[in-house]
């Protein structure tokens, strides 16, 4: 919104010769995001905990876990509320979805899908939690079935959006094409893959929205792989939205994937800000309506930035959650009819071994920081 109005009146009002030039600057308004959305988190999340305790939205917990979480029970939980709210107001004051329509470049802009995208996920896992609560019961909420079905239709939509003409935020050449991590463009071409890559978007949003509330499980255990994880994605974004720095990675230029980078500086700054909050040992958790939130974003962000395959390594904590229960579960359980591993979600397997909690959490933390090293670094590969 100010980006907007400066682009709009800084040859009127000569804002070129002033210190508000600077918002004119992408690295500015992506450290202005980032604040933003940190400070509204610190700043609300107390009186949000506390009014959701009063409310009665804590957590519940369930009977086989009860030797893990019996101490977490009555925390309060839905926390990402404040995660949405955040972002949401970093979005609007810092980014400029017009910028590149205004500049002529003839694309949709990514905002209004990853803000769309951020509400649609972070309802799903709202109204999971409310039903938790008013029932009173880990399990009460809405059907696995529930939210597959309503993920997938989601996704249906997010994908024609991606794809079809006048909605898309990239050139027709590029729509279907699948990004290969560190392997620069003239020695292999990224291939278009064209209706299966619709498919592709649909199973990215299904697997890592899913994988997200899967590794939800511990005390700041999911907020910081998906900080990070957002970082590879801004920093790609960035990349993408410079014209000699795409050039060089091999990607093409999209002056839109400026205003992607401002958002997901805003994301990462919430996600800092409730880690204050939600560290060991919380004060509040972010529930299903953080945790479906952020899923989704991350989805979308990864279908925008064009990782959806770096997203197995940026994203590998996530990877290996999810592959425990499905493991587990859909293998072990439901096709074998005996269990495969100690414990589902993998943290508990830790847990179940006699792992405190925090070094379990510690040791996520750091592969993930060592992950998200990794992924950046397929830049220079390319």
């Amino acid at each position: 919104m100010i980006d907007a109005l400066y682009v709009h009146l800084k040859d009127a009002w000569s804002l070129d010769d002033t210190p508000l030039r600077l918002l004119h600057f992408t690295t500015f308004r992506m450290f202005l995001a980032f604040l933003t959305a940190f400070g509204v988190t610190f700043l609300i999340s107390p009186r949000v905990i506390a009014t959701l305790y009063k409310r009665g939205m804590r957590d519940q917990v369930r009977t086989y876990d009860a030797a893990f979480s019996r101490s977490k029970s009555g925390t309060p939980t839905m926390g990402g509320l404040i995660l949405i709210a955040a972002i949401l107001i970093a979005t609007v004051l810092w980014c400029n979805p017009r910028r590149h329509v205004l500049a002529g470049e003839g694309l949709a802009s990514a905002v209004p899908l990853l803000v769309m995208t951020l509400l649609f996920f972070g309802g799903i896992g709202a109204v999971d939690d409310y039903l938790k609560m008013k029932r009173r019961g880990a399990d009460a909420g809405l059907s696995r079935s529930v939210k597959l079905v309503l993920q997938a239709a989601f996704a249906i939509l997010f994908s024609v959006l991606v794809l079809a003409d006048g909605s898309s935020p990239f050139p027709e050449e590029m729509r279907d094409q699948l990004y290969l991590p560190g392997i620069p463009s003239k020695i292999i071409a990224p291939p278009e893959l064209g209706p299966i890559y619709f498919g592709l978007i649909v199973m990215a949003f299904l697997c890592i929205s899913n994988a997200i509330n899967f590794a939800d499980g511990l005390d700041g255990l999911a907020i910081v792989p998906s900080g990070m994880t957002v970082l590879v994605f801004g920093i790609f974004a960035f990349v993408f939205s410079h014209a000699g720095l795409a050039a060089t990675a091999g990607f093409h230029h999209l002056p839109g994937m400026t205003e992607v980078a401002v958002f997901s500086a805003g994301f990462l700054g919430a996600s800092v800000g409730f880690l204050w909050f939600n560290s060991y040992p919380a004060q509040g958790f972010m529930g299903d309506t953080g945790s479906m939130a952020i899923g989704g974003t991350l989805a979308a962000l990864a279908v925008l930035t064009k990782t959806e395959l770096l997203f197995l390594v940026a994203g590998g904590i996530f990877v290996y959650e999810f592959l425990s229960v499905f493991i587990q579960d859909y293998i072990g359980i439901k096709r074998i009819g005996r269990r495969l591993l100690l414990r589902a979600p993998a943290h508990h397997g830790f847990q179940h071994q006699g792992v405190a909690e925090t070094k379990v959490v510690l040791r996520f933390w750091i592969v993930s920081f060592l992950l998200a090293a990794l992924s950046i670094a397929t830049l220079k590969l390319r």
